[in-house]
């Protein structure tokens, strides 16, 4: 029998997609409870379902998907709590969670618990207590007040729906809509009188949080503010015997991130100066016995994967201490990769898992015969999330799942080959090259530099769902991780006061190696794409060069005068990444702004936009739009109504798919 011919990848494989999520080891360490979410065509939306694997069998279930079950919380080794939208709110304006039992060998699930918030995020502390996390609204007793002395509901506009009141930055926010004065808090909630307890105090904002493992305390972090977010953040502790909060560290000494109890009496926490483009925190732990802070070495590093991809959802954990061990875990980005880390009690890291990819969450615990269990999800090699038994001694990994095995044997996958070099900044480079799905050596094909967001972010090996359309279009992809990218330390990241230069000639640098390395790439038919900040060196490429014969400009940035005062992070953020604002020095901030060379574009131009994207607003686009249509420059603006910054990654199906025919269609024209 001759060999079967291998499906191309095309926008529309998004559906055949499963994304693996939420890893939560049992107790004993004998299952692993995780979700798998799929775009659902009928709904264009997202559908997602819980499942349990055997960590002995090897032995998938699914347990759960009615109503989209999610976020599953152990409350032994045998039962999992989770979250189902399979009930309505009975009355709108009493919000509440419903959170659902069922037991690992299956059955129907009961409701266990409501709680009288929309919780984000649930775990128990002890018997009948539990600890939530949700947004509070310091507004409502005012709105409520206000509306209580208007004598019929006619007679008042309702706030939230007929108007807005702005009376802090940032009002409003990428993902969440307006935030005006509303707040993550922590709650406590007892199932014995169905109270609710708030334990932050009022205006905290909490950015992180972790329980003692003996359940008597809970560490968490944020800055207080009535009027303008700083990043100064403070550490406190809540005592759940006495019911008090004090402050740790205070906010003046530096901006706190993570928290993790490292045992019941210590504290690890993060904390960092943010007063350039790029720092990296510094890690710190607190002892409560003493009241003494800890300096641990520096490792040059953010906690998290900043590696790309649009082929995931849902999220994952990224530190987590084991009480056996006496190790905290953590993952971190090295060049193009992530991978998991240990750190032991002063501070010293060993890589644990070894393979190239990325390591999108895991968790740990400790077996009875006191051998230490880990399991990850991550993306190896083309492969999409997957979950893997990682072996802590030797790095070797076990594959555990694979819903995506079958779309990856039936279709043409074209692995991303990379190379080094030495650039001339003084710095070694990375390139990766993806050929295209029927590469002909000798023969000519179009190509497109893809350039990633952040700008600390990273592109490396991993499966790109846009990319591998590209090339079963025929298009080389090529990419790399310019001065600004994370993964090799905070002095390469730091490109403050320096955006469209350094940053600027390493790709056009990058651009070169690529051709030399690839000579079948037909240098008059490459195209540049990208996003956010990617998108803003799009833009600045359209007004410095003119080597590329059509640019796709995604969510960008055009005129940081503008920006810095319009979006969500920008008034601080903007301010790291210019040194200034347009006040202190307009010619700078202008020099920084691809809108200033605009009139020397001359590339076809297709600008990609979400009206609801406050990280980088609309306007961006449409100035963008306008100073070079202008110029009698092939120009097209796609405006995606009711999506925000993250189309490309968590939009409606519908709307991903037509972002991609869009962007497929503009190098098709111009590129072909």
């Amino acid at each position: 029998m001759g060999e079967v011919k291998k499906l191309p990848v095309i926008r529309e494989d998004l559906y055949q997609f499963h994304f693996v999520s939420d890893v939560s080891l049992s107790p004993d360490g004998g299952l692993a409870a995780y979700v798998v979410t799929q775009a659902d065509k009928e709904e264009n939306g997202y559908k997602s379902s819980l499942w349990v694997v055997d960590l002995s069998t090897g032995r998938n279930r699914k347990l759960a998907e009615r109503g989209g079950a999610k976020s599953p919380v152990w409350l032994d080794s045998g039962r999992i709590l989770f979250v189902s939208g399979r009930d309505k709110m009975e009355h709108e304006d009493k919000p509440c969670t419903r959170y659902y039992e069922i037991s690992v060998n299956g059955g129907e699930a009961s409701l266990y618990l409501t709680v009288p918030v929309k919780a984000d995020k649930i775990r128990p502390i002890g018997d009948k207590l539990w600890l939530l996390s949700a947004v509070a609204d310091e507004n409502e007793s005012k709105t409520r007040e206000i509306n209580q002395h208007a004598r019929t509901w006619d007679e008042v506009a309702v706030r939230g729906k007929d108007y807005d009141i702005y009376e802090e930055l940032p009002f409003r926010f990428n993902g969440k809509g307006v935030i005006n004065r509303k707040r993550p808090v922590l709650y406590l909630f007892s199932e014995a009188d169905s109270s609710l307890k708030r334990i932050t105090p009022k205006f905290l904002e909490t950015v992180s949080y972790d329980v003692s493992p003996d359940h008597k305390y809970v560490a968490f972090c944020g800055p207080v503010f009535d009027s303008i977010r700083r990043p100064e953040s403070a550490l406190y502790l809540y005592d759940v015997e006495a019911g008090t909060t004090r402050e740790l560290v205070p906010a003046d000494r530096h901006n706190t991130g993570h928290v993790c109890f490292m045992g019941n009496r210590r504290i690890f926490y993060t904390g960092s100066t943010r007063e350039r483009m790029g720092k990296n925190p510094r890690f710190y732990t607190y002892d409560l016995d003493t009241d003494c802070v800890t300096s641990l070495p520096f490792h040059d590093m953010e906690i998290g994967s900043s590696v790309g991809s649009d082929a995931r959802y849902g999220g994952g954990r990224s530190l987590r201490y084991s009480q056996e061990t006496g190790h905290l875990y953590l993952t971190r980005t090295s060049w193009g990769d992530s991978s998991l880390m240990s750190m032991d009690t002063d501070g010293n890291l060993t890589q644990v898992s070894r393979e190239a990819g990325a390591v999108t969450g895991f968790d740990v615990c400790t077996l009875a015969d006191g051998t230490c269990r880990i399991v990850l999800s991550a993306m190896r090699g083309q492969h999409l999330v997957e979950l893997y038994l990682l072996n802590p001694d030797d790095g070797s990994e076990k594959k555990l799942t694979s819903f995506n095995d079958n779309y990856l044997d039936t279709h043409t996958i074209s692995a991303p080959e990379s190379f080094r070099y030495m650039g001339k900044s003084g710095y070694e480079m990375e390139a990766y090259v993806i050929r295209p799905a029927d590469y002909t050596p000798g023969k000519q094909y179009p190509a497109v530099f893809q350039i990633h967001g952040g700008p600390k972010g990273v592109s490396g090996s991993v499966f790109f769902h846009e990319f591998q359309c590209l090339a079963s279009a025929g298009y080389f992809v090529f990419y790399g991780n310019p001065r600004g990218s994370d993964g090799r330390g905070e002095a390469y990241a730091d490109i403050t006061e320096v955006f469209g230069t350094d940053d600027f000639n390493d790709l056009m640098e990058l651009f070169d190696e690529v051709l030399r390395h690839a000579p079948d790439i037909d240098e008059t038919r490459v195209g540049a794409c990208g996003g956010s900040y990617g998108g803003f060196m799009c833009n600045w490429m359209e007004g410095h060069t003119d080597r590329f014969a059509a640019i796709v400009s995604q969510r960008s940035i055009s005129n940081y005068l503008t920006k810095c005062l319009y979006t969500d992070i920008g008034y601080y953020a903007n301010w790291l990444q210019m040194g200034a604002y347009p006040w202190e020095d307009f010619d700078k901030i202008w020099s920084m702004s691809p809108l200033k060379e605009a009139v020397n574009g001359r590339t076809p131009l297709l600008l990609i936009q979400s009206d609801e994207d406050y990280r980088c607003w609309m306007d961006e686009a449409v100035q963008m739009f306008s100073a070079v249509k202008r110029q009698g420059v092939d120009t097209r603006m796609v405006l995606f109504h009711g999506e925000n910054h993250e189309l490309s990654r968590g939009g409606k199906p519908e709307n991903r798919l037509s972002r991609l025919k869009e962007l497929m269609g503009w190098f098709d024209k111009y590129l072909s």
